[in-house]
């Protein structure tokens, strides 16, 4: 269903809107405002209909970020995680691959991630 609102656009070129919500006509065109059809940015500013900007796919470090918060799995704890003989479940093994094949690539490595060797005291 369209939305129309009072509105009066403050640049013309992104067609962005101060927008009146009451319904007193004869105020909002003493203003400068005509009743359009508008709609709100995932920022919340106001736009003409079909000239708001559409919010952009998360950047994959913002992927990485958002994974590790619901998951709890930090670069550590991944590392930990890969390690042989870590004991970690085969679902928490997966995830923590998942995360880093996208950081990885982050870091300058490569997409895949290598179990960690374990390390003997002669290589510490």
């Amino acid at each position: 269903m369209p939305e129309y609102k009072y509105a009066k656009v403050k640049n013309e070129e992104t067609k962005v809107c101060d927008v009146g919500i009451g319904t007193n006509d004869a105020f909002y065109e003493s203003l400068g405002f005509t009743k359009r059809e508008v709609e709100q940015s995932y920022m919340g500013e106001w736009y003409l209909k079909g000239y708001a900007p559409s919010k952009p796919e998360p950047t994959t470090a913002e992927k990485v970020q958002v994974l590790e918060q619901a998951t709890g799995l930090t670069r550590a704890v991944r590392e930990l995680v890969l390690a042989d003989g870590s004991g970690a479940s085969d679902y928490v093994r997966a995830k923590a691959q998942e995360i880093e094949a996208l950081a990885n690539p982050l870091r300058g490595g490569p997409e895949v991630s290598a179990p960690a060797e374990p390390q003997t005291e002669e290589g510490l």
